[in-house]
């Protein structure tokens, strides 16, 4: 299922890769994250003074012979973090060519399917008629084809506002993925949620060629792909410029809203593949590693 979106040989080399947050866990399972929690894996963290009734294997003799004091090793756990992916459905997003809902889901399943690799915890949120659909819990690579069934079959034909949603419900600690082209008016009340709910929040603003850079020309009737209103302009270079400096505004609040709140934000073009937007720019940027 998951090759009708993303080649097979791509997601062999997507497990090499991880998201790169600060993001620590004070609870779960083993994983591959670092935990606040001191445990025994192979993750050196610290030294304390030993006190009766601790394990006599963990005491660091080498530096009982320096200090002459028993010192306990302490170790950092490796926790698995949930990674909650959301992905606009709307209207707006099926749009382009490729369409941008094709490249969304496309970098829904790949960031979800590194998570799985890195035995993280997936869960992918997008919206039905009125509500959050989710498909949570996702653990391990044998999920892939769970993830890429429901990828494949979301419809991006909603009309209203994906971000209203997203507050509706609570979220465990963890990192979360936007996935949309953030043509909302409830964006901003929608990260300063998240963050509230402990997210390390990275935001893929995805666009297509046409929305950033559009080179129509001549008398033209523009139609509003949610309310299928119609609007008729003469698309002349004092409207284009409009257009940029408008174009401009909503890139910078986008990137001002994500200052604000901590998250890592990046534009992403549809005429650029997946595979550079995933070793290129995801990686560049930091968010991938």
């Amino acid at each position: 299922m998951e090759q009708k979106l993303i080649d097979s040989g791509l997601l062999k080399k997507l497990e090499s890769l991880k998201l790169n947050t600060a993001i620590t866990l004070n609870q779960g399972y083993g994983g591959g994250r670092k935990s606040k929690s001191k445990g025994s894996s192979v993750e050196f963290s610290d030294f304390r003074e030993y006190v009766p009734g601790d394990d006599f294997r963990k005491i660091d003799w080498n530096a009982y012979g320096r200090f002459q004091k028993l010192f306990i090793k302490l170790f950092m756990e490796e926790r698995e973090a949930n990674i909650n992916i959301f992905i606009d459905a709307s209207k707006s997003m099926d749009f382009g060519s490729p369409k941008k809902s094709t490249l969304a889901k496309q970098l829904a399943l790949a960031l979800g399917y590194l998570s799985l690799a890195n035995m993280d915890r997936v869960n992918i949120y997008s919206h039905g008629i009125n509500k959050l659909e989710a498909l949570e819990q996702l653990n391990g690579k044998n999920n892939i084809h769970r993830l890429a069934s429901y990828l494949d079959n979301i419809a991006f034909d909603k009309s209203e506002d994906f971000f209203q949603h997203i507050k509706t419900r609570a979220y465990k600690r963890g990192i979360s993925i936007i996935i949309s082209d953030l043509f909302s008016d409830n964006f901003q009340e929608t990260v300063k949620y998240l963050a509230f709910m402990n997210q390390s929040i990275v935001v893929l603003n995805l666009l297509s060629v046409e929305e950033i850079s559009p080179v129509y020309s001549g008398d033209i009737r523009l139609i509003d792909s949610e309310t299928e209103e119609g609007k008729d302009i003469s698309m002349t270079q004092s409207v284009l410029n409009s257009y940029e400096r408008t174009f401009k505004s909503f890139i910078n609040r986008n990137r001002e809203i994500c200052r604000k709140f901590s998250c890592q934000y990046t534009l992403i073009s549809n005429e650029i593949s997946i595979d550079s937007i995933i070793f290129d720019n995801l990686t560049n940027v930091g968010i991938l590693r």
